[in-house]
């Protein structure tokens, strides 16, 4: 009895995900007919499937699809914006912070800069700046992904940081979920545009992504078979935590020190320029980096390497010295192809409301299995 239950309800579950999902999809609200139609489901199954929306607030009815003789039919839409999902990105120098409906769509982002040392509470006012400005009322809030610099533990925990010692030691996630009254998912912000570049950006279509962040510091971060790799203690990607382990010769403390200009952004748009003494820095700086990247690409094997490095348009003048020096340390000729990011920064805050969709989608839909819309997540609209 118990198993005849079991696949009655997952059968329901999946005639639930089918209708929603072409419901989301469609512009305009549609009949009882065409959801039929385009999910493969019988009539009287699609009116029950709606029937159990309706009462989760997920569709509303429309009214008359049409007009004229016999009776109209109704026609049903997907409610996007009945709940939101959020995402918060926290960082040394501030905040980022984007609001999306149900369908994944973007509502409202915001940035804020941070005066002082960094606070839980920051994170809220990021969502509450950004609701503001677009005149959202959070209420509606069903569920929320944080990224924050440094060891995250499974349970939201901040292990160590460099970049937020003061948020060291806190229980990030459980502060926040009693606050906001609502389920919140932490994790490390590079880890997250890895998530990120892979489900919505250059890596799309690949399941084993490496991702290589380099600006203020150098971050690794793995996707295998679709899913953030951790690691037993979380520590996956942490290659600064090796000691004495230097990514270049004069790097202090994990921090990137460049001689031809201060940052990376501003020696690698230099470099674009035609600046030879920046396009000899960044040669150089690909020399010495290579061998651990070779050793990452040669312990892991992905499919795509994604690079976010300075502003996309510059990407050419460190991908093609970074290509080369890594191909000088393998001896098969065999090697994944290097791509720029294509979220750039806004990958972290992405991959954190993604992040906060694959965590609680039962909590945020009330239908289980319902699919992330990771397709829409990126979208500026």
């Amino acid at each position: 009895m118990d198993a005849t239950r079991g696949a009655a309800q997952a059968e329901r579950s999946a005639n639930q995900v089918a209708c929603l999902r072409f419901l989301a999809e469609a512009d305009d609200a549609q009949t009882v007919g065409a959801i039929s139609s385009e999910t493969g489901l019988s009539r009287p199954t699609v009116h029950a499937v709606l029937e159990d929306l309706l009462e989760l607030g997920l569709v509303v009815a429309t009214g008359p699809a049409s007009v004229g003789p016999g009776r109209p039919a109704r026609a049903f839409r997907f409610d996007r914006e009945a709940g939101l999902v959020a995402g918060v990105d926290l960082g040394p120098r501030g905040t980022r912070a984007v609001i999306c409906d149900l369908s994944g769509r973007r509502l409202a982002y915001a940035e804020q800069k941070l005066d002082g040392s960094a606070e839980v509470s920051l994170i809220q006012r990021a969502l509450q700046a950004a609701a503001d400005e677009n005149s959202i009322e959070l209420e509606r809030l069903r569920a929320v992904g944080v990224a924050l610099p440094g060891v995250i533990e499974a349970n939201g925990h901040l292990r160590a940081s460099l970049a937020l010692p003061e948020l060291v030691g806190l229980p990030i996630a459980d502060l926040l979920s009693k606050d906001l009254d609502r389920p919140v998912a932490v994790d490390n912000d590079i880890k997250l545009a890895a998530l990120a570049e892979q489900r919505g950006g250059a890596g799309l279509g690949y399941s084993d992504v490496v991702y290589l962040q380099i600006g203020r510091r150098l971050s690794v971060s793995i996707v295998l078979n679709g899913v953030i790799r951790q690691g037993r203690h979380r520590l996956a990607g942490e290659l600064g935590a090796q000691r004495g382990m230097r990514w270049t010769r004069n790097a202090q403390r994990g921090q990137l020190i460049w001689s031809s200009h201060p940052t990376a952004e501003a020696v690698l748009t230099a470099a674009a320029g035609g600046d030879l003494d920046a396009q000899a820095e960044i040669e150089d700086f690909c020399a010495q980096i290579a061998g651990r990247i070779a050793t990452v690409l040669l312990t892991v094997d992905p499919e795509v390497v994604v690079v976010r490095g300075g502003l996309a348009r510059d990407s050419g003048v460190l991908l093609r010295p970074l290509v080369a020096a890594v191909e000088n340390e393998l001896v098969f000729p065999e090697r994944p192809p290097f791509v720029a990011s294509a979220l750039g920064r806004e990958a972290v805050v992405l991959g954190a409301v993604g992040n906060a969709f694959d965590r609680f989608g039962s909590d945020i839909y009330g239908v289980k299995d319902y699919p992330s819309p990771w397709h829409r997540i990126p979208l500026n609209t």
